[in-house]
């Protein structure tokens, strides 16, 4: 059985929490259509969706990764690129309905369990990883929410390093703001300061 979204799976960042959720909810309509008859057309529409969903994904992902500077952009890319290609794989090389969910299904479960669970789990990790309280300790993104108060963009701050931004969740820019807590950059040690919103 696939796994159902929660919040452990939150990369903190909304945009791109809100389309995760939308494929996990693509897998489980595959999950559904895997264990009983429906026709060809509905099996390639549900194929349609997904593909074209998660390529519209990418193309924002790959953009939001590349704004942050995430070290590993390249790599991630590449992922995507193979997810693609064993897609496009999958729609030229469909014998029957039975072996066109069996696929379907099998990639929902690897692009979900391997790439949301894994791969997009290390570009939240590095992101949080970058940043610091006024004290030294390390800053936990779980911590920062405001009562579900998530908003649909996302807040970068610069630092004295050139061309750095770091996207910090709603909870965090509230504390800055509301609070004049400090959070520092780990690398060049200064506070991070509001550069602007991003949608």
């Amino acid at each position: 059985m696939l796994p159902r979204w929660d919040n452990s799976f939150s990369v903190h960042n909304s945009k791109i929490d809100e389309q995760h959720k939308k494929l996990f909810e693509l897998a489980a309509k595959v999950e559904m259509v895997s264990d009983k008859p429906v026709s060809k057309g509905e099996v390639k529409d549900l194929l349609a969706e997904f593909f074209n969903y998660m390529k519209d994904h990418f193309n924002d992902e790959e953009k939001y990764m590349q704004l942050i500077g995430y070290p590993d952009f390249e790599t991630h890319r590449k992922i995507h690129k193979e997810i693609i290609q064993t897609m496009i794989n999958l729609i030229k090389g469909i014998k029957s309905t039975n072996d066109l969910k069996e696929k379907l299904y099998l990639i929902a479960k690897k692009w979900l369990l391997e790439h949301i669970l894994y791969e997009d789990m290390k570009v939240e990790e590095w992101r949080s990883s970058a940043l610091a309280s006024d004290d030294g300790s390390d800053v936990s993104f779980e911590e920062a929410g405001v009562d579900g108060a998530e908003k649909p963009q996302f807040y970068l701050y610069t630092c004295d390093c050139q061309g750095k931004y770091h996207d910090v969740p709603f909870g965090i820019h509230q504390k800055i703001e509301l609070q004049g807590v400090k959070f520092t950059c780990k690398k060049c040690k200064q506070a991070i300061k509001f550069h602007q919103i991003h949608s």
